[in-house]
């Protein structure tokens, strides 16, 4: 992919991804681990990556994924020693590790990038109140309906049909998104296809109205 055409989420990031080294990873592939040393911070010049939390029983919780321009691992920036989070490719995927001492070398030059990695963190605030939000005051339906509008959003491809969420995304990762056991993801699924919302194949969803989306979403809709 040429590296001039991915629109970064920190625009003033250019210079030090220029010279920086890519590599690959295949979908499914480990990125690291809960509990690994957090020493680097990554972007993502093509593909999609999850980061999910995990208790010790083996249970997750992902956030929103990140694609293309994004990075993760950015709490290696501000004081984190070991990773809260797992992080994996969804589909395959080409990275850039930027070490923290050298991206931090690089901020002290540049003021206005350091703004801009503050506008970030603050998203990932908001990113996570409003996943609290979900769990504590949406049902299940509702946190589905919310999520797979996000994801439209973020990674929608318009088509004849509606809209098509343009990766592959299984039913548990829906699950772990919103916090609920694979089956009944399953079943909300399916009660949001037979009331034509939808339109679900394997590892594709293709969303057909998004206004009666919106309305499962419940009084404080997306």
């Amino acid at each position: 992919m040429d590296q001039g055409r991915v629109r970064w989420i920190l625009p003033g990031i250019d210079p030090l991804l220029e010279s920086a080294e890519r590599f690959a990873v295949a979908a499914r592939d480990t990125i690291y681990r809960q509990g690994d040393p957090s020493t680097s911070l990554f972007f993502i010049e093509c593909g999609t990556v999850k980061l999910s939390f995990i208790d010790p029983t083996g249970k997750r919780i992902s956030l929103p994924p990140r694609g293309p321009g994004d990075m993760f691992g950015e709490l290696a920036l501000i004081g984190e020693r070991t990773r809260s989070h797992h992080a994996e490719a969804l589909e395959e995927s080409t990275l850039i590790q930027i070490p923290r001492e050298r991206f931090l070398a690089f901020v002290r030059h540049q003021p206005e990038l350091l703004l801009q990695l503050l506008e970030v963190l603050g998203g990932r605030i908001r990113e996570l109140e409003g996943l609290v939000q979900d769990l504590a005051f949406r049902d299940i339906e509702g946190r589905l309906s919310r999520q797979l509008l996000l994801l439209s959003s973020e990674y929608g491809i318009k088509t004849k049909n509606g809209i098509l969420i343009g990766f592959r995304l299984t039913h548990r990762d829906l699950a772990e998104m919103i916090g609920s056991a694979r089956e009944n993801t399953t079943m909300a699924l399916n009660r949001l296809a037979r009331q034509g919302l939808l339109d679900k194949r394997r590892y594709q969803i293709v969303i057909k109205d998004i206004e009666r989306l919106r309305e499962k979403c419940g009084p404080d809709r997306f």
